[in-house]
């Protein structure tokens, strides 16, 4: 259900179905030295690739940049401004409705797009009739979850990314409340924030597996699934 692998023809079959559509936000930002730029982008995707081929909605290309200043000192790391970012939101989902879809299931994979996403959404919803869930995978999981930390590594292998390498535990400092501009020790002197002793294929299939069926059930219930 890959959109962009559609025709014209099959895109407008898939309009008449009114099917939902799932689209990712990432970044392309530094996650340690252990973990490759495209993390961000990369687990939505493929947890996005999953969740259409078991409920029949259409995925579009994953938008690979975000909003990622706290991480612009490490080498790699390439961030929009907050109001491109938000125009990117405006155009993209103005034209996926100009074209007739109506049901979209965000899946946020960075932290600093979801305020932005969410904003923008709600100011659209004023002029424009559609309905939208904005779901940042990692809420869906019962575990704390860091950047680049044993969680989000975790994942990354389930889903058939690599490490590239082996991490080492480092210090970070937590603040009260959200300091800004960020302090530098937040993050681990290598760009992480969150233990790294404990990565495995194993615990990321689990992870895997608790926010598909949660977002499985997000379309199910035409995307407004009420909390237990």
């Amino acid at each position: 259900m890959l959109m962009e692998d559609m025709s014209w023809e099959e895109i407008n079959a898939q309009v008449k179905k009114d099917a939902t559509v799932i689209l990712v936000f990432g970044a392309f930002e530094a996650h340690g030295k252990h973990l490759p730029l495209k993390t961000d982008y990369f687990i939505p995707y493929e947890i996005g690739k999953k969740v259409a081929q078991k409920t029949g909605a259409l995925l579009f290309p994953p938008v690979n940049l975000g909003f990622c200043y706290t991480l612009r000192r490490f080498p790699g790391t390439v961030s929009l401004s907050s109001s491109t970012l938000s125009s990117l939101v405006f155009d993209v989902f103005s034209e996926l409705i100009r074209n007739g879809f109506s049901k979209f299931l965000i899946i946020n994979g960075h932290g600093g797009n979801a305020g932005i996403i969410k904003n923008t959404l709600k100011e659209m919803s004023d002029d424009f009739d559609f309905r939208a869930a904005l779901v940042s995978w990692w809420d869906l999981v019962d575990v704390p979850t860091g950047h680049a930390d044993e969680n989000e590594a975790s994942v990354l292998l389930a889903l058939g990314g690599k490490l590239n390498k082996q991490p080492v535990q480092e210090k970070f400092q937590n603040y009260e409340g959200y300091v800004i501009p960020a302090p530098k020790d937040v993050f681990a002197p290598s760009g992480y924030i969150g233990k790294v002793g404990n990565i495995s294929k194993e615990n990321g299939e689990k992870l895997v597996k608790k926010v598909e069926d949660k977002l499985i059930k997000i379309i199910g219930a035409n995307l407004e699934l009420r909390k237990d």
